[in-house]
């Protein structure tokens, strides 16, 4: 797709005098990949005065949106709007190495035992031949801060590891072709064998706050009608309803947060179908780069290596966007 203003000179019939080379510049597609009106919805009251005397533009709170969706044909669809979302909420970003590269699983590879984001290390000295070495390793980051008192090495080639991810995902899309039913259902139990137990303990939380809202709401009536009767002193009347109140936000705040939790957890359905669709596309996959892995992965867990019957071994676990993790 030509550029805007290459697109301009086009209908105009007139050579591109800007010589862009006909590439996107990054913050206009950024800007797209932002702005709901690309996929068929229109917000308005995004901004506004601070007030009808100082007529200074200001950002509103998203809750004082008007958002009316559907208004139009849009122009990115749902699920490259969706992936978008899901890759700002991963922490993907990294420094540049000192070849001013980034590294390939940046931001990906999180420590088994302690949780910590693994650091990148490459090997930048001169083979025989002249040539740079290209070997790269990843190890856990909080070992690289603290040493063996607080955790252990979990050294990584990441050779070995581009293979062990490449042949994961062939496998999976692969399966996702030939025996789709078999591979939704082994997603949606693990997904529900994971969760079932978050999904009680937000129950029963909301439970528990809907029983002290109402709580609250009784007690504030209770402590009006005191003071209006003359039972109580109008300060100790506002100083507990103050503390209600208070007490009440908290809850509120709690209770959507909440609400968010099992609302998320209700979207098995539509998450298994996305990714199904998605991983399908990879059946032949012989090269793993960046964007493939920050379209297809959310995090891959490293374990330490053991040894186990005489064989050294080690856990990895490659957890996929909307999916999480999908043992084979």
């Amino acid at each position: 797709m030509p550029t805007p203003s290459s697109f301009y000179y086009l209908r105009q019939g007139k050579p591109n005098i800007r010589k862009e080379g006909g590439y996107w510049q990054a913050q206009t597609v950024k800007a797209i990949l932002q702005n709901e009106v690309y996929i068929g919805h229109m917000v308005q009251n995004k901004t506004g005065n601070v007030s009808y005397k100082v007529h200074k533009q200001v950002d509103k709170p998203e809750s004082e949106w008007i958002r009316v969706e559907g208004t139009h044909e849009p122009l990115v669809s749902m699920e490259v709007w969706e992936l978008v979302r899901t890759l700002e909420k991963q922490n993907t970003r990294s420094r540049t190495q000192a070849n001013g590269e980034t590294a390939l699983f940046a931001g990906l590879l999180r420590c088994m035992d302690c949780g910590s984001l693994m650091r990148c290390y490459h090997d930048g000295r001169r083979r025989k031949d002249g040539s740079r070495s290209t070997y790269r390793s990843y190890a856990c980051g909080r070992y690289a801060s603290g040493g063996k008192t607080v955790c252990t090495a979990h050294i990584m080639n990441q050779r070995v590891l581009v293979e062990v991810v490449l042949t994961d995902i062939r496998a999976k899309a692969e399966l996702a072709k030939r025996d789709p039913d078999s591979l939704i259902e082994r997603v949606r139990t693990q997904r529900r064998a994971a969760t079932a137990g978050e999904i009680k303990r937000a129950q029963t939380t909301l439970t528990a706050l809907e029983k002290r809202l109402a709580e609250l709401s009784k007690l504030t009536q209770a402590i009006y009608e005191d003071k209006v009767m003359g039972h109580i002193p109008e300060a100790v009347c506002v100083q507990l309803m103050n503390q209600y109140e208070a007490e009440r936000a908290d809850k509120l705040e709690q209770r959507a947060h909440l609400s968010g939790e099992l609302e998320a957890y209700q979207q098995e359905t539509d998450d298994v179908q996305q990714w199904m669709r998605l991983i399908r596309e990879y059946t032949k996959l012989e090269e793993l780069d960046r964007p493939t892995l920050l379209r297809l992965i959310k995090r891959i867990e490293v374990g330490e290596k053991k040894v186990e019957d005489g064989c050294t071994v080690r856990d990895i676990k490659i957890h996929y966007n909307f999916v999480g993790y999908i043992e084979a």
